[in-house]
Parts: C-alpha cells; structure tokens; sequence
C-alpha cells in the first residue's frame, strides 16, 4: 500500500513554525522519498544529485498542556518494478485529561499521492470516502460539535496535505491509518549511494520524540533487494522469497529514538519497461514508459534576461544558498548580459536593471542578498518585463494573493524552486509550455540546473493515436531516457503516435503499438494505472486551477482522490452519511440508501417552508417599524407591592417599562437557549404590538444630526508600545526586528498594519497585513480578518479575491456570502451584490445562524434602495422593502463555536442585548449567536437625542483549538439606507472570558 516523505521545510513555511506549542508531535516516518537510478544513456552528461533533507510532519494540538504521545508506529511497504505502495499506521496517545482536536501536517513528494487513510471506530478501522471539499469541512464541523468521532483529510497548495482529528479523548488512544502510492522517479547512484544502474528507495524514520513501537516490513515483487540499512547500520535481509513470490524485510524497535533513514537498494534489472493497464469503472487505463534516446544541443545565450524574484514571506524558506550558486555559475557561463529584477510580493515593484560584464554580478547578488521577504504571494504579477528573451523564476508557486493566475510566458521560462513545500505541478507546466524547464534544486545540483538552463533538449510536442484516448504525460521531456505516458484504452489493440521535437526545431514521429493484456493482479505494478492516469491529468487541470474547478472536483470524487477540490472524510455512523448526504464505505451502503430515500422528502419540504418563515419573521420586523415608540424619559420602576392581611401581595394595573439592566449572563446553549429565545420574541412582540402606532413610510433618519466617535483601541504588547513611540521613518525597520518573536500571530501583524496605515505608510502597511494569507494555508478565518481589515483601509479591489477564496472554502456558510456581497457593494458591483445577499436570505443554514437572513436582507434593501434599476426578479415581492434607520451597529468575529455579544446602552440608561431585544424607546437586538462569526445587529429606526454607548463581550468558547484572542469587527451606520448613509469601521480584539470593550458612541442631536 502507501509511502510517505517529508523534506526540511516541506510543510510548515517559515513563519507558521510558530505554531506548534507543547502539544506537538513530530513525525519523520511521514517522509518517504525514492531515487531509481540508471547509467547515462544520453549524450548530456549525468551530474550527482544531492540527498534531500527532510523534516518531520507534524501533528499541531495547540490545547495540549502534556504532549501528545507516539505510541505505535506500523510500516507495511510493497515495491513493484516502479511502483511502491505503503501502509502507515500511528497510535497517538493523549495524556491530558480534557478532549483535544489535533492537526497533522504534512508533505508528499512529487510523484506520490494519497491513496486513502482510515480511522478507528468503536475498535475497528473505518476506510474514508471522498467528498466536495467545502463539504467536507462543513461536514465535518458540524459533527465535531455533536462530539463525535469525524477526521477529514485535505490537500491544500502544491502536495501538501492536513488531517483533522476529533476527538483526541482524554487519558485515550486513537489509530490513524495513511496510505500513499508512488511511482518511483528516475535519480542517480550518487544520491543512493549504491551502483550506477541501481534503483534506491528510502524511507525516513525519524522522530521528534520517542516512539514506544516500529514495526516495519517491507516486500519486493521481482528481484530481492540487494542491500538495506537503517542510517549507517547494515540490516540483515530476508532473502528467501515468500508463497507469493516476494522477498521481505523487516525489523522491529522498542522506544524508538532514532532519526536514520532506511535505504534500500534494488539491481535495476527490477524495473523492466512495461505497459501496465487496469480496468476502472468500465474504463481500460494503461500507464506505459517507452524507451527514448535523447538529443540535446547548446542554447544561444540570452542578451537580456527577467529575473523574477518571489520575496513574499515564505520566500525566507527557500535554500537561497543553491539559488545563488546557480546563478554564480550561469552568470560565468554566458559571460555578458543584462538582467531586469523583477521583486514580488503581494505587489510587484518597480524593475532594477543590473549590466553584468566577464561574469561579474556583484551588485545584483548583493540586492538579491540583501532582499527583505515579507509579505503574500501574487503570482498573477510574476510576468517577464518586456523586450527579454529568457525568464528565470525563483519561487515555490504557492500563491495566495489577488485573483489572476501565474500564466504562460512569451519568452523560455525555468522556474526554479528551492524549497521543500512546492506546487511543483504549476511550475512544471507553466515552464514546459512556454519552451522552458521546471528546475527542482532540492533534487539536482548547481551544475545540473547550469547545464539545463544553457542546454536544449528533445520534447514531446504532441500525442495522437487510434484506439486511445485522454493521453496524459508526465513531462514533455524524456527523463533518463524514458517517455510516461498514461490514457485510456478504446480497443484492444491501439496506436499512439508520438511527435518529438530536437534541438534546432527538427521533427518527427515515433509510432507505438499497445494491445491491452488482461488486467493483472491488485498486487503488481499494472494496478495502479488508473490512479497513475488520475494522477496526471489532476497535475494538468491543477495547473489553471481557477478554470478547472468543476472537472478537478469530478476527478476526485471519481477516482477517490485528494485535490484542492475534494477531501477523504471519516464519519462516526452511517446517519451522519445520510443526514450529510456522502456515499458510505460498502458495509454501510444499504443502510445509507434507506435512509437517503426518507431524507429526500424532508428536504424538500423544508426548502419550500423556508422562504415562507424569512417573509414571516420580515413582516413581524415591518410591524416593528411601523411602530412609534415613546421618546421621553421611561416611567419610574413600580414601588414594592404592599403586603395584604393574607400575604398576598398588590398587584399594579400597569405592567412596568423595562428597567436598566446589569451586566448580564450569557444565553444558555442548546434546547434551553431556544426556548429562551422563543420566550423572549414573544414578550418584544407582544410589547410591540402595544406600542401606539406609527406612520409607514420612510424612517426619520434624517431629521435631526448623528454623528460616531469611535473610540480607538490600542494594543498594549510592547512592540505595539515600541513602534508608537517610534519615528515613522524607523517603523518598517523596527516591525522587522520584532517580526521572528511574534511570526505565529495575526494580531502582530493586524497591529502594525494599523499603525503604518496611520502614519501615511499605506504600501507598506498593505505588504504587512497581507502576511495573513502566508500564515496558514487556506485558513479561512485568517483570511477572513485579512479582508475585512482590507476593507477598513479602503483597499477594495486586494479584499475581493481573498472573500472569494472565503466563499470558496466555507460556501456552507452564510458569512461568507454576506462579506462578499458587501464587499462587491462597496466596489460599485451592486447587482453582483445583491446577489450574493440574496443567497443568504434564501438558502437554509445551520440553526446556529439565527436571524442572519434578516441582517442580510436589511442589508439588500438599502442597496436596491440606493440603486434604482436593479434586476431583483429572483427575489420574493414580500422581501423587497427598505426599513431605513437612525442608528444601526452590526458585530462580527473570527472564531468559530465562540459567543461574543453586542451590548448597546441607550440614552435613557437601557442596555440592549440579547437578553432585553427591545428597549423601551424602540432599539431591536437580533437574536443572539452564540457559535460563532455573528453578525449580531442593533437596529433603531429613530432615535431619542443624546449618547448611545456601543460595547461588544467575549462571553465563552466550545473550541478545541483555541486563538490567544478573538478578532472583533464592528460597523456602525448613521441613516442607514438613505442617501445620506454614513458608516465608521474598526476591528478590535478581545482576549478571553469576560473581557469587554467599548468600542465607540452615537451622539444624536435634536432637529434643529
């Protein structure tokens, strides 16, 4: 079964490191790396390649207070031909007494892939299934809150992966099963350290902690292996093969505490060149390696060349050691050249143009080593400045900043990457499609990537064939004298035909027969066609990532597969399959479909009711409009009822106005907080209903003046302190002496993006705050306070792509459509805005969103309101009304399963919140959240003249990942809805359990 590598650095970028707290274990034997090694068949000489270093993955429990433990680590690997699978099991043990959620991280080399993982259950081990990524994680948040058992496995950029766990139970254990298949690539012997016509594998084990039991074995189909050892140790082998025909090795090791790497050599007589195939769903796949002699010739040399430097934070990661000695060693070469530097971060910036004469590039090796990384990744601004004739591009091809993609350049590209965590597929094919190469300088040395860089090479230009369909290959390029290609087969007998171009243009074909044998075994090299073609053509539809989509995400869900589109889910019970609507593993199947045919019914029925309770709850909001509400001073509280003879006591005839109310508890949870919330709705409508009525029309909103003063927050952290004091020239300097203590942190960089922003420094500022899209790849409660601090500083056009990547990731959750929408508004997009509120007022959520299709709606009208000519055709006629408002204050944050109230206190003393939804002179609280992100709003049609106070209050958490601190964004409006609309807005951040703040004021005048 599956294999699994981890190089230095290969997940974690620099600056995420941070992150692991007490709680993290360290996992080397995620790591599997395999070289196959031939003797030189080509005229272009062979150069050694260097051993790639490795780091262990990780498992991240920041909760933890002891760390988690290793207890078990079980190692099943087959190696077929090409061909490895491997079967990883892990045990981790929880020594805390309290339920944690962990995180493991890791990496996969290129070339491999995840081929399933399964997690323990009652005992046993539960195989996972493929669904819709944002699906999945909705899935699988949902059923964390429930307390169950779910684990989720994602990819995020290039091959990196993470595996969600919950629960890690307190005092317990849980199994984790990962398998991961390989098709061995081709090497050298100098980095087997075997014979020039060897194949090497290796398997890293190394650990950060101990691991109380390794068990390894590992079998080999064909020839035995011709020597094994464990570091420097030598293995003794099992040479005699098994029934099966297989020869094996294994070994055992009690508290384990090495770091060595298991090195197996195999004779290259173990790789024959075969075509294998495979029956999949009706479909014949065949992966073949056709043998190919390769010409090469001398490349003109440039005369002015684009170097395209990536110094975005994660830039820092790269081994710029190797990049300097390439470019050492090329600059030689050619001699005389110009190079245009092109630096990019989450802007580019202006071209520098350096003259190198004799090879001498002193100044530009100074610049480029004296180069500040900082910042997100925009690789849609990567593009060669005009009138050069060649490109060279140093970066990891992880972007994550603005929406336009890294595109195919006019001129040779190489893109050469240096660091462990890659999207080695992008640059592949963005280099080979523009006549350059991809340049790994992990897996080849300086010298090689020279000779590459001044060296042109035969290609495949195009593949066609009868009998045969979808050809994918893995390169244009023969590697080590190989063509791979994989399709699939239409008859039994097919014709590829092959057109390979030489140096110097020169073209022809080359014709190859395949007749499609009956498929072998699962257990040789020919089963693993289908996913090796899967595999190839995920790499093509991954390269325009944003065009393909929709085919990445059927692919995946077809073949099983991990891709930026589709994730492996595990779920406690064959109801959570139905209720989540993901097909089961088969011993859950029948049960499931029972089950789907029943749940078809209900959803439709209350899809169909839920527009009808939306323009119910938006009448009940209309009768509250209406509604005049007194303005004076609120009448004195009823005296104490006077004792009768009996004990009986005096009732008043008048029930009593609402009195000021103290700082309150917050609402209980679950099945208690909604019979609560159904009390107190109850009580606000039947006070409404007894208010005197109002005249309908606009609100009077603009008829006396109201202003904000928001009241500014300021962090106390000493580097905050540091750069107050701090001259304005000095801040960018000062940010970076403090950046390595604080790497981890969004409110670090939060902070000093606010204080550049205040002191005129708004690119830098811009550069700083976008370090949030480097910190944690496609977190979208990260990127969430990127955009909304985006929008506070009027930066538009950079916040729309991030709340699109928002959306992309939690499409399950309403926020995502309200930001966007209100986004787009505030870009002018106002239909493209409506629709997208429009989608959280008719779309069913989660009932830990209550009242959001109200917020949303409110929020619709005043556009539409704003906007005449609006096409609102899609939405309910009982829908389209605006309720203008003196005074409205929204709240939201980034947590999830975290309750933050918005309290607002009124001239008369009343406090507003969830527990007092209506004031007596008219404020209207929306229902409270108490899960997570709000928005909880505070709306009043018109409002008593005088000071209105605006407070939010962290009141608790359910998380098993808990933030230092949770982000706060408010947004205060005074006559909301009307032209003359005015909105303040400031993000704030609150620490833990009773912390409050006061955020800002209204001060409402009387009519002049």
């Amino acid at each position: 079964m599956p294999a699994f590598p981890v190089r230095k650095d290969s997940f974690f970028r620099r600056r995420s490191s941070a992150l692991l707290l007490e709680g993290t274990v360290l996992l080397g034997i995620v790591a599997l790396t395999a070289t196959t090694v031939f003797a030189a068949i080509a005229p272009q000489p062979r150069v050694a390649t260097p051993v790639p270093p490795f780091m262990p993955a990780r498992l991240v429990v920041p909760e933890a207070r002891l760390p988690i433990e290793l207890r078990h680590v079980a190692v099943q690997a087959e190696v077929a031909g090409l061909a490895v699978a491997t079967r990883i099991e892990l045990e981790f043990y929880n020594p805390n007494e309290r339920v944690l959620e962990g995180e493991l991280q890791f990496p996969l080399l290129e070339g491999q892939s995840i081929a399933g993982f399964a997690l323990d259950i009652d005992g046993e081990l539960r195989p996972a299934v493929p669904v819709e990524k944002a699906k999945g994680q909705q899935d699988f948040e949902d059923v964390t809150r429930t307390r169950v058992d779910p684990a989720l496995l994602e990819a995020t950029q290039g091959n990196n992966y993470k595996l969600r766990l919950y629960p890690l139970p307190g005092r317990g254990a849980r199994r984790v099963v990962l398998e991961i298949a390989e098709i061995l690539s081709a090497g050298n012997s100098t980095a087997a350290g075997t014979s020039a016509s060897a194949l090497a594998w290796r398997l890293p084990l190394q650990f950060g902690s101990p691991v109380g039991r390794l068990d390894v074995a590992v079998r080999f189909a064909g020839a035995a292996p011709l020597s094994a050892r464990l570091g420097s140790a030598v293995l003794p082998m099992q040479r005699a093969k098994d029934e099966n025909g297989m020869a094996s090795l294994t070994f055992t090791r009690s508290n384990y505490r090495g770091s060595g790497v298991l090195h197996v050599a195999l004779p290259a007589t173990a790789v024959p060149l075969t075509l294998s195939v495979q029956e999949f769903r009706g479909q014949t796949y065949f992966y073949a390696e056709f043998d190919l002699v390769m010409h090469s010739a001398p490349r003109a040399k440039p005369r002015n060349i684009a170097l395209i430097w990536d110094a975005s934070g994660s830039g820092a990661a790269r081994d710029h050691g190797k990049e300097l000695a390439v470019l050492d060693q090329y600059f030689k070469r050619i001699g005389q050249v110009q190079v245009q530097l092109l630096t990019v971060r989450d802007t580019a910036a202006p071209v520098e143009t350096f003259a190198i004469a004799g090879g001498n590039w002193q100044l530009l090796r100074q610049r480029l080593e004296t180069m500040v990384y900082d910042g997100a990744t925009q690789l849609g601004a990567m593009q060669p400045p005009s009138g050069t004739d060649l490109a060279l591009l140093f970066t990891d091809g992880l972007g994550n900043y603005g929406d336009a993609p890294l595109s195919v350049a006019p001129i040779p590209l190489y893109a050469v990457n240096a660091a462990s965590s890659a999207d080695a597929g992008l640059l592949r094919r963005v280099a080979e499609q523009s006549g350059g190469a991809y340049l790994d300088l992990l897996n080849m040395t300086s010298a090689g990537a020279v000779q590459a860089l001044g060296t042109e090479r035969t290609r495949l230009v195009a593949m066609r064939g009868t009998g045969v369909r979808d050809l994918e290959t893995a390169s244009v390029y023969v590697q080590n004298g190989r063509l791979m290609v994989a399709g699939i087969l239409t008859e039994p007998e097919a014709e590829m035909v092959l057109e390979i171009q030489a140096p110097g243009g020169v073209r022809r074909t080359r014709t190859v027969h395949l007749k499609a044998r009956a498929p072998a075994s699962a257990q040789g090299a020919t089963a693993l066609a289908a996913r090796r073609w899967a595999t190839l053509r995920l790499a093509v539809l991954e390269a325009d990532y944003e065009r393909n989509k929709a085919a990445i995400r059927r692919l995946g869900l077809d073949f099983g597969m991990l891709s930026r589109e589709t994730s492996l889910i595990v779920l406690d019970n064959v109801a959570d399959y139905a209720r989540y609507e993901i097909e089961p593993p088969t011993s859950l199947r029948a049960k499931w479909q029972d089950l789907m045919a029943s749940k078809s019914q209900t959803d439709a029925t209350a899809k169909a009711r839920h527009i009808d309770r939306v323009a119910a709850d938006f009448a009940d909001k209309q009768s509250w409009w209406d509604k005049r509400f007194p303005k004076g001073e609120p009448p004195a509280p009823p005296k104490p009822a006077a004792a009768m003879p009996g004990g009986a006591p005096v009732s008043t005839m008048a029930a009593p106005p609402p009195a000021p109310v103290p700082a309150p508890a917050s609402m209980p949870s679950g099945a208690a907080a909604a019979a609560a919330a159904a009390a107190e709705r109850a009580r606000n409508e039947s006070t409404q209903r007894s208010s005197s009525a109002g005249r309908p029309g606009v609100a009077d909103a603009a008829s006396q003046s109201a202003s904000i003063q928001l009241r500014k927050w300021q962090p106390d952290e000493p580097y905050a302190r540091r750069l107050r004091e701090a001259k304005s020239e000095d801040l960018y300097a000062i940010y970076l002496d403090e950046r390595p203590a604080y790497a981890a942190s969004t409110a670090f960089f939060l902070d000093v993006a606010d204080i550049l922003f205040e002191r005129g420094q708004p690119e830098l500022g811009s550069r700083v705050l976008s370090n949030l899209a480097e910190m944690n790849l496609e977190n979208r409660h990260v990127l969430r306070i990127l955009a909304y601090r985006l929008l506070l500083a009027k930066q538009v056009k950079p916040a729309l792509p991030v709340l699109q990547k928002v959306l992309a990731l939690s499409p399950n959750e309403p926020q995502s459509y309200r930001d966007l929408g209100l986004a787009l508004a505030a870009d002018g997009q106002s239909q493209q805005a409506i629709d997208r509120l429009w989608e959280v007022v008719s779309r069913p959520w989660n009932n830990r969103f209550p009242g959001v299709e109200l917020i949303a709606l409110a929020e619709l009208n005043a556009i539409v309101a704003r906007q005449p000519g609006m096409d609102t055709r899609r939405i309910d006629a009982r829908l389209l009304r605006n309720l203008p408002l003196e005074l409205r204050a929204v709240l939201t944050w980034d947590a999830d399963n975290t309750d933050i109230d918005l309290w607002l206190i009124d001239p008369n003393g009343e406090r507003s919140y969830y527990g007092n939804r209506l004031t007596y002179q008219g404020g209207r609280m929306s229902p409270d959240f108490t899960g997570g992100y709000g928005p909880e709003e505070y709306s009043l049609r018109v409002a008593k003249p005088g000071s209105y106070t605006v407070k939010a209050q962290f009141y608790g958490h359910r998380q098993q990942i808990v933030a230092p601190s949770t982000t706060l964004m408010l947004k205060l409006s005074t006559g909301f809805g009307t032209p003359a609309q005015k909105d303040e807005d400031i993000v704030l951040r609150l620490s833990g359990r009773g912390d409050d703040v006061t955020v800002g004021t209204f001060t409402v005048g009387a009519a002049p």
